[in-house]
């Protein structure tokens, strides 16, 4: 049986609406918005907000600050 050992350098600590989380590193944006049960969401990292296109290859860094809006459709 093999068993993974996790450890801190593993994760990473970032604030996600003004909420400490600790996140597995090299996460993406679109692994955050999965993770969090979202479909569609606009993502700001450090007050700048990120195009759609960035979220597969925009990972995570320790400290990033994070504020994810959920998108509703409206009518």
């Amino acid at each position: 049986m093999d068993i993974t050992y996790i450890t801190m350098e593993d994760k990473i600590k970032v604030t996600i609406n003004k909420k400490e989380t600790l996140i597995d590193n090299n996460t993406t944006i679109k692994d955050l918005i999965r993770i969090r049960g979202l479909k569609k969401a606009a993502v700001w990292i450090n007050g700048t907000q990120l195009l759609k296109a960035e979220y597969e290859t925009r990972t995570l860094t320790e400290n990033d600050d994070v504020k994810i809006l959920r998108i509703m459709a409206g009518g």
